[in-house]
């Protein structure tokens, strides 16, 4: 998976998921939602609307960057650890204030994505990496976005006292919790990734990746 082909997901897939959180919404029950899911299968390619509509609602959740709300907790998860494991074997040759700096900001991040993009087998681990990244961030959009419908709905409920409308809550809360606990397992794994990389990268460019942490003090 490229990283263009990872962005353009990374869009697309909460424009997705809130279009589908819109189109339950405005149901009355649930003979009306499964009445809308059948006629999808005549949706194409020309049918502009919703095509502009996901990718829409794709560019507002991108830039009110409603994904780092909680999306930031786990990813620093994952940085920290690439950071620790990169200066451990170097850890002897610095004071515990050194360390501090050099793990600070994206200095070591940038180290180890020059060793990515400049070592082919490890490009190619970078794609199962990417893959389950993509996973990741949309357990993150699918744990927010269900848990802003359920929201809703309870609000509906509240104003208008209908069943459909606590139902669909009640889902929302369930499938917000799955997803929630997805993300916790795909971070888990993106951090054995991410070890696997780290491996072969002290492994095999020890002396170069000795020199570029020494410069940065």
């Amino acid at each position: 998976m490229s990283i263009t082909t990872l962005k353009n997901c990374r869009l697309l897939i909460p424009g997705v998921l809130i279009l589908f959180l819109v189109i339950i919404f405005i149901q009355d029950d649930f003979s009306g939602l499964f009445k809308i899911i059948q006629s999808l299968h005549g949706i194409n390619v020309q049918d502009i609307l919703v095509v502009g509509l996901t990718i829409l609602f794709g560019v507002i959740y991108h830039a009110g960057s409603f994904r780092d709300l909680l999306w930031n907790q786990y990813h620093k998860r994952v940085k920290d650890n690439i950071k620790e494991e990169l200066l451990r074997p170097f850890m002897n040759e610095f004071d515990d204030n050194q360390q501090s700096i050099i793990k600070s900001g994206n200095k070591l991040m940038n180290i180890f994505y020059s060793f990515i993009d400049n070592d082919r087998s490890l490009s190619e681990k970078a794609n199962r990496v990417r893959f389950n990244g993509l996973i990741w961030t949309s357990s993150v959009d699918a744990t927010i976005i269900a848990a802003f419908g359920s929201f809703i709905f309870l609000i509906r409920f509240i104003v208008n006292k209908d069943g459909y409308a606590i139902c669909m809550c009640i889902i929302l809360v369930v499938l917000s919790l799955f997803c929630w606990y997805l993300v916790e397992l795909t971070t888990r794994k993106h951090i054995a990734l991410s070890n696997e990389q780290l491996e072969a990268i002290i492994q095999l460019h020890r002396s170069d990746l000795g020199e570029k942490i020494r410069v940065l003090i």
